[in-house]
């Protein structure tokens, strides 16, 4: 009696805790997660920081006609933040694959460097839309993030730079982030942008 006690308890236990049935952990790992919170987390706040309250003619600045204004890296940067959540979010609904990826975690942004994703512009009416976008999906990528039970290093999706797993595509996007919010900064800082 004791004995099936015991194994009933254990049992139950294990369905509670969601450890029932999974015999594999492709699931995020405790510290993958946190580390990707923290990164998605501190790279919003960073690029929001840098573009909050700036007026029409700051975020019009450009250093010369070559250079792009701060307007124009808010559209690049919330579109690229777009297309990627879309090619995570198609990507987890294929099924897994066999595909190999293309580099590790850690060099994500050496193999970006040498050659950048395709993302399709999007059109906004002017910045503040683009940030009610970039706040959306932000939330979006925050709470999957947060709550995924799902395969994420399975999906495997096929861009134009190689081929990356659901988890990588959201790194590359913590990446674009902040590269564009260095390039805001460097736009600030130039000798003739309005005060």
């Amino acid at each position: 009696m004791l004995k099936r006690t015991k194994g009933y308890f254990l049992l139950t236990m294990l369905v509670l805790t969601g450890l029932a049935g999974r015999m594999h952990t492709n699931i995020l790992s405790t510290k993958e997660r946190h580390a990707l919170v923290v990164q998605l987390k501190t790279s919003r706040n960073n690029f929001l920081k840098n573009v909050e309250g700036l007026s029409p003619k700051q975020l019009n600045f450009k250093a010369n006609k070559n250079s792009p204004s701060i307007k124009a890296c808010v559209y690049k940067l919330v579109s690229i933040q777009h297309n990627l959540w879309q090619l995570s979010e198609k990507a987890l609904h294929q099924e897994t694959a066999d595909v190999k990826r293309t580099g590790s975690d850690e060099n994500l942004s050496s193999i970006l460097e040498q050659k950048d994703l395709d993302c399709s512009d999007l059109k906004f009416e002017d910045v503040s839309d683009a940030f009610k976008l970039y706040k959306a999906d932000r939330a979006e990528i925050l709470k999957y993030v947060h709550t995924s039970t799902e395969d994420v290093r399975g999906h495997v999706a096929r861009t134009n730079a190689g081929n990356f797993d659901a988890y990588q595509l959201m790194l590359i996007n913590v990446i674009y982030c902040n590269r564009v919010t260095q390039m805001i900064e460097e736009i600030k800082i130039h000798s003739k942008f309005p005060k």
